[in-house]
């Protein structure tokens, strides 16, 4: 081999060599900037995790009581407008539904949850104070939590135009002449047990607070 060929040959592999550098520079989007905060959280979501079904139900608890708890600061809101129910949905990745026990009750829920509304529409007919519930179908694959909806001052104060539409809209009983603290539907929350499990911390599973956008 020549000098000239070998230096031919030399100049064309560092041509080849700096278009490819080029093109990969190039090829980079610098004004782009990797979520790392999304992605770790992606990471932890994808992550094998191995949680008792005791947490599972605990975790359910909590949440559901922390969205009841948000949609209660301010039940007539809740109650007229969706916006905040869409976004505690998005947020926990849930189903949220209003409604008297009666109206709740479907052939196309589980037979435990059917069971459950109707312990509570038994406990409204003999006026025995609602509390909160857990319940998981049968096959395990989905959680309602179930949370008393109850007059407050503002809501027994509306207009009985305001209150039946309110009451019309959300399948609730009707909230003409009902005083404060009376029972007048539910919040059913449905919770898929994989979304239970993606947004879980098995590291935090006792103090498990969720925030999102």
């Amino acid at each position: 081999m020549t000098n000239y060929t070998f230096f031919q040959k030399f100049n064309r592999l560092n041509t080849a060599l700096f278009l490819t550098g080029t093109l990969l520079i190039y090829s980079c989007d610098f004004s782009r900037r990797i979520d790392t905060t999304a992605a770790v959280k992606e990471m932890n979501e994808r992550q094998v995790k191995r949680i008792l079904p005791s947490q599972l139900t605990g975790e359910v608890d909590e949440w559901g009581k922390a969205i009841a708890q948000e949609l209660n600061k301010d039940l007539v809101k809740s109650l007229s407008d969706k916006a905040l129910i869409d976004t505690l949905a998005k947020r926990y990745r849930v189903e949220i539904t209003t409604g008297t026990p009666l109206k709740l009750q479907s052939p196309s829920l589980d037979k435990k949850v059917n069971e459950i509304l109707d312990a509570y529409q038994y406990n409204a007919e003999a006026k025995i104070p609602q509390i909160d519930n857990v319940q998981k179908t049968d096959d395990g694959s989905f959680f309602y939590f179930t949370s008393p909806i109850l007059v407050d001052k503002k809501l027994a104060t509306l207009s009985k135009k305001v209150q039946t539409e309110i009451a019309t809209k959300t399948n609730l009983d009707s909230l003409s002449f009902r005083k404060q603290g009376d029972f007048v539907g539910l919040w059913m929350i449905k919770f898929s047990k994989k979304e239970v499990i993606r947004l879980t911390d098995v590291k935090k599973l006792k103090s498990t607070k969720i925030t999102g956008k």
